[in-house]
């Protein structure tokens, strides 16, 4: 254990004002060598971690974003908020390559499966909606939420 904590960072390495309000979610691509932040502007934007520099910034949700992630080889970036729709946008060009409708509520989470063939979203409506990447059509499943009630016997 005294190794695993040699080796953590101790003291603050970066500190990147995003300027996009409250910062809802930040996450690293899959080589960590960018990350993209989502938050209060209606905006996603994709950072150099290392140096502080902002590379681009996502706009066409219209609504603020929750959540976001890039796909396993960096070409798309999954964005969903308070909109209730899970948005696809090409890293490169910038623009929305497409759009899903569907929740009833905002998107809290959004993910892509290993291969990026499926985007995921879960929403406050209670529900996860599957949508086949290779595909513009509705979703392929949907998970609504099982309601369990039990006591702690603490």
């Amino acid at each position: 254990m005294e190794a695993l904590n040699a080796a953590l960072p101790s003291s603050l390495t970066r500190k990147i004002d995003c300027k996009q309000g409250a910062v809802r979610a930040i996450r690293f691509n899959v080589d960590g060598n960018y990350c993209l932040s989502c938050g209060a502007d209606k905006t996603v934007k994709l950072w150099n971690p290392y140096t502080g520099v902002m590379l681009k910034t996502y706009t066409g949700t219209g609504w603020e974003v929750l959540d976001a992630q890039g796909s396993c080889d960096n070409s798309l970036i999954l964005a969903g908020g308070f909109d209730k729709q899970l948005t696809v946008f090409d890293v490169e060009s910038g623009k929305i390559t497409r759009r899903w409708r569907g929740h009833n509520g905002r998107i809290n989470s959004v993910a892509f499966n290993e291969e990026s063939t499926v985007a995921i979203s879960g929403s406050q409506d209670g529900t996860v909606r599957c949508f086949d990447m290779r595909d513009k059509s509705g979703p392929i499943q949907v998970q609504i939420q099982n309601v369990c009630n039990f006591q702690s016997a603490i």
